[in-house]
């Protein structure tokens, strides 16, 4: 009888030397060091409450892969065909071994459970009473956070103090969004008509920055919906805070300012009409004496945050003169890891001066400003 010839198909040897260099430089790319991204750096309660539960189902799932690998693995060779060997006896049943892989899973799904269960209680439970509160709100495509506790409205620029717990409530002024800052915690949704609540405090953690993005798709700018995270010390958001109440420098003075708004409402009936829209009106357009009344009493315009955009007059620029400060204003740029500065490419044919941002016009954005409408 002829020697059976061993076949094998063309390419496979090459095709096994592809697959083992690309297996080998993923296991390489996975051992590195630089994740800022990561949700693994037990840097808030939140992320090490997530990474605890997660080395529980890793550690338990490797067991039972490697226990059930080794089965196969020993019945494969134990149970293999061998010349002259005679028919295996026929089992048709064997109550303990059934009994035995039926409760061995059935305590597995326990033992994961119990932690599962206590760690979605404690993520879910109620923030402190005394915790720093943020307001969430998703725009298409960029993100709005309030701290109404300092009267401060920033976009796309989350302050966080070490230490202090963040309770953060999060809305969408349209549609579906997903608020997550990977390196602090796990994402939460911003949902239509309903209001979410996630809450963590950023206690092991000098001063740093970190990538916020929207994951939940929102429309063709989902991608550039990113905002920055900054950690600092609860003296240097302090004076943040209070810097960011402030007016702009260049900030007009009250009465040219409340000229300007009440002129620009004189030869604008769309902006008059938006304004009585929001609740609020022009009562005098002299300089000294011109105030916004709305719901509630008349407040004079110098002391009122502005008049800007319909339904929203408190995000617009303040109307009285600027105040200096000196201390911590905002984080410094030398100090901002590479990972959190956008390395994103201008378009093909658009340039920009990177000389303009030296130059910029206080006054001038301040009278744009004022002209909201026109």
């Amino acid at each position: 009888m002829p020697a059976l010839t061993r076949l094998r198909r063309p390419g496979t040897r090459k095709a096994g030397a592809a697959a083992l260099t690309v297996a080998l430089a993923v296991l390489l790319a996975a051992c590195g060091q630089n994740h800022p991204d990561s949700i693994f750096h037990r840097r808030t309660d939140f992320n090490r409450d997530v990474e605890f539960l997660f080395k529980i189902l890793i550690w338990a799932g490797t067991i039972v892969f490697v226990f059930v690998e080794a089965i196969l693995v020993w019945t494969l060779i134990k149970f293999r065909k061998r010349p002259g060997q005679a028919e295996p006896k026929h089992v048709h049943g064997n109550t303990a071994m059934e009994i035995t892989w039926t409760v061995t899973p059935l305590v597995i799904l326990i033992l994961i459970a119990i932690p599962t269960v206590r760690t979605i209680f404690r993520t879910q439970a109620k923030a402190r009473s005394d915790a720093l509160q943020v307001e969430v709100i998703g725009h298409q495509w960029w993100w709005e956070f309030r701290y109404p506790q300092y009267n401060v409205v920033t976009a796309n620029e989350l302050y966080l103090p070490i230490g202090r717990t963040v309770n953060f409530t999060l809305k969408t002024q349209d549609v579906i969004h997903s608020f997550w800052v990977p390196a602090l915690a796990g994402k939460r949704d911003l949902v239509s008509n309903h209001t979410n609540y996630l809450w963590y405090t950023p206690d092991s953690t000098t001063p740093n920055v970190f990538n916020g993005a929207c994951v939940e798709y929102c429309g063709e700018n989902h991608a550039n919906m990113r905002f920055k995270a900054f950690t600092v010390t609860q003296a240097d958001f302090e004076s943040w805070a209070k810097h960011q109440a402030e007016d702009a420098v260049g900030s007009p003075t009250p009465g040219a300012t409340t000229a300007a708004v009440a002129a620009n409402v004189a030869a604008n009936p769309n902006l008059a009409q938006s304004m009585a829209a929001a609740g609020e009106q022009v009562k005098s357009t002299t300089n000294a004496g011109a105030s916004i009344s709305g719901a509630g009493p008349t407040v004079p315009m110098s002391g009122r945050p502005g008049v800007g955009v319909p339904g929203h007059p408190d995000t617009t620029q303040r109307l009285v003169a600027p105040v200096t400060q000196a201390g911590f204003i905002a984080y410094p740029r030398d100090s901002i890891p590479q990972y959190a500065i956008p390395q994103t490419p201008y378009p093909a044919g658009l340039t920009f001066d990177d000389a303009l941002l030296a130059k910029g016009d206080a006054a001038n954005g301040a009278k744009l400003a004022a002209g909201i409408g026109t």
